[in-house]
């Protein structure tokens, strides 16, 4: 009987010049976060769900080299037996994240984020492909830079708003896609929430809820009530960086049942975490 053989991907998360390792509970090693690529995915396509699925992240894979028309984030391919799954024909792929604290699925129990994989039990290719994610130097974002009313990131393009950005676009995509979980992870414990559409809603809060419990349940009620509710993202602006930094995020706010509405909101963003948020209505 011929040996099975997949297309699969590997994505190597990388925050803060740290890199993603889990420690598969079937293979009982360390390796990156991956799968096997869906009938009609490209694998671009599968690594994004794939970090997705597994970890709640959103990656920002960039160009990191390669002729043109190298998929953004690939690092490298590589063969290799997945036990009762045959051989995987794997593309390796690094992708930037805004924070991390994952959200993890069964696949795994353990995870860590290392600099080196020194003291660390895994096959001699991730060694290998771990060391390029950390060195790989971040390229341009996939599709190039945005501006006008597609979204313009106006952070000053340096390092250390790169972080607040991905941050930025990370919430965006949490809540556009009522990922409830991921969005919380983005959220400090205590962090406090102000909205002028709370204090409608619920004028005892003075338009004031404080803590994940509180925001969970808040924005639970909004995706039941509101399925057609989007935001559009306009620009971006930062200052500072994920330890101590702030990010305003201007979009419009469109519902099928109302006029859109022009929206920006304030991030405080401390170790990585929102700690405050204020929502101004145009």
């Amino acid at each position: 009987m011929p040996e099975r053989r997949a297309f699969s991907v590997a994505i190597f998360a990388r925050h803060a010049g740290r890199v993603l390792l889990i420690h598969h509970r079937r293979l009982a090693t360390w390796l990156p976060v991956g799968g096997e690529v869906e009938a009609g995915e490209t694998p671009l396509e599968a690594a994004r769900r794939e970090l997705r699925e597994e970890t709640g992240l959103e990656g920002n894979f960039t160009r990191v080299g390669g002729v043109t028309g190298t998929p953004a984030g690939l690092i490298g391919y590589e063969e290799h037996q997945a036990g009762s799954k045959g051989l995987h024909m794997n593309f390796c792929f690094v992708a930037e994240v805004a924070i991390d604290r994952i959200v993890g699925d069964d696949s795994f129990g353990e995870h860590r984020w290392v600099t080196s994989t020194d003291g660390i039990d895994c096959p001699p290719n991730v060694r290998e492909l771990v060391a390029i994610a950390l060195r790989e130097p971040e390229g341009r974002e996939e599709g190039g830079s945005r501006g006008g009313g597609g979204g313009s990131d106006r952070g000053g393009g340096s390092a250390r708003d790169g972080d607040l950005i991905r941050l930025a676009h990370a919430w965006l995509a949490a809540f556009n896609e009522r990922a409830l979980d991921r969005l919380l992870t983005l959220y400090a414990d205590d962090a406090r929430h102000f909205s002028p559409k709370l204090l409608a809603r619920r004028p005892e809060t003075r338009g004031l809820v404080v803590g994940r419990a509180a925001l969970r349940d808040w924005w639970a009620d909004c995706f039941e009530r509101l399925p057609g509710l989007h935001y559009a993202e306009r620009s971006i602006t930062t200052a500072g960086n994920t330890a101590n930094g702030h990010i305003v995020v201007e979009y419009e706010r469109t519902l099928p049942t109302e006029p859109t509405l022009a929206v920006a909101e304030a991030y405080r963003v401390e170790h990585g975490r929102i700690t405050e948020s204020r929502v101004y209505h145009g």
